[in-house]
């Protein structure tokens, strides 16, 4: 599959080290799994017309055997002892053999006449091949590729605009930071000041003006959103029609086998086949076409860019512990996301690989000396509850620890006649 890239004139160019930002049919270069879906339609159609062929050569060599049989036995029942109405049972034996395998031959003929030249006349109408590539499926790539520049340049102005601004937010902290010491440190001179205040000043300048630039970058982004939904989603809707083909065709294949195979109607082989057709007949274009779309489509979510303010210091230690738990700030607002696994775990978490040991995992966390008493601590900073088995305090309480650190971080506690949860970084032994 070739890359996206932009003109010689400064335009865009998406290399192999820029992989993707997420698994969504949307980010740069995913559109790849539906193109690779329709080329791997001729591994379909070669596999098909191989197995088929290599049952076709079952069935022949069934038949040769029958025949082998039924003549080596012929000759030895007509010099055999066998006479009268016993004789006639052991030829009818015999004849049963030939006649069954005359319906195999007449079975392996028609899967090679019909289903494996149906298999290949499908492939041959279908895909066409170039020097280099099947024709379709170089046409789908290059349609997804002329549908997804265009905005691929743009989600790149926008990561750069963002990447540009954050960086001026940080300079003009610090800035703001170094001019408010100095006005407070008595020895630095006035005239220090003034300087210190003017690049405050022009760095907080900057900032606005990064500011107004990434603004106006996602903006112009969620403008083209539209056109970039509708242009993948037309040349989705060509590859999902082809897949459709290839599904009907191949379904018809399958049932056209089953007609030629059923042979007989005694019981086993009976039930062999109706569960054969019961679930080739279950089998639904549509209900494949829905699932795709739904995992690997047009139909999966995405995170679309949009606007994200810069985090201030005092802001990002007022939600570490909610990120611990709950992996964003905003997730720690609404009490939803997934938990994550604190910075002070992180190093036993890897060790673990993440992975499930039931030895000591289901291991309940040490209990504290005094277990019926506790042992007391005290808050180092201020905490509110996020769920409700957690506690919440301020900075000087003092809590009752009952158990100790587990792997995540937490400690059960008393505070308040009320038992739960509290972050163990927050608070400190009491001397």
């Amino acid at each position: 599959m070739s890359n996206i890239t932009g003109a010689a004139d400064g335009g865009l160019s998406i290399s192999e080290h820029e992989l993707p930002t997420s698994d969504s049919f949307w980010d740069i270069g995913n559109y790849r799994r539906v193109v690779e879906r329709m080329e791997s339609g001729v591994r379909q159609c070669d596999d098909l017309y191989r197995m088929i062929n290599e049952r076709a050569e079952i069935e022949a060599k069934y038949a040769k055997n029958l025949k082998s049989w039924k003549k080596k036995w012929d000759e030895l029942v007509e010099k055999g002892p066998q006479y009268g109405t016993a004789e006639k049972a052991w030829q009818s034996h015999l004849t049963e053999a030939e006649g069954i395998a005359d319906l195999h031959s007449e079975r392996s003929a028609r899967l090679i006449s019909e289903c494996c030249a149906g298999v290949a006349n499908w492939k041959r109408d279908h895909f066409h091949k170039s020097m280099l590539h099947w024709k379709e499926v170089k046409a789908a790539e290059d349609g997804f590729e002329r549908a997804q520049k265009p905005w691929a340049k743009r989600l790149a102005k926008v990561k750069s605009a963002k990447k540009s601004y954050h960086a001026s937010c940080k300079s003009a902290e610090a800035m703001r930071k170094q001019f408010a010491d100095a006005e407070r440190d008595p020895n630095i001179t006035t005239e220090h000041c003034k300087k210190l205040k003017g690049k405050s000043d022009k760095a907080e300048k900057e900032r606005l003006r990064l500011r107004e630039k990434y603004t106006g970058r996602v903006d112009d982004i969620t403008v083209y959103n539209e056109t970039y939904d509708r242009d993948m989603r037309t040349e989705f809707d060509k590859c999902q029609e082809f897949e459709r083909d290839l599904l009907d065709f191949v379904r018809k294949t399958f049932l056209q086998c089953h007609t030629f195979l059923n042979l007989t109607l005694s019981e086993p082989y009976t039930k062999v086949y109706q569960d054969f057709l019961g679930v080739v007949e279950l089998a639904s274009s549509a209900e494949d076409l829905q699932f795709y779309s739904s995992r690997f489509g047009a139909e999966m979510g995405m995170n679309w860019p949009v606007f994200e303010d810069y985090m201030h210091t005092d802001d990002l230690a007022r939600n570490q512990v909610s990120t611990r738990r709950y992996g964003s700030p905003a997730d720690a607002a609404s009490g939803t996301g997934t938990p994550v696994t604190p910075p002070q775990a992180a190093g036993a978490a890897n060790q673990n690989d993440g992975s499930f040991d039931p030895e000591f995992d289901s291991v309940e966390p040490p209990k504290v000396d005094g277990d019926d008493v506790g042992v007391p601590v005290r808050a180092l900073y201020d905490y509110s509850a996020v769920d409700s088995d957690e506690l919440t305090f301020v900075a000087g309480d003092i809590l009752t620890k009952l158990e100790e650190e587990d792997d995540q971080g937490w400690c059960r506690g008393r505070f308040n006649d009320q038992e739960g949860l509290f972050p163990a970084n927050y608070c400190e032994p009491v001397q």
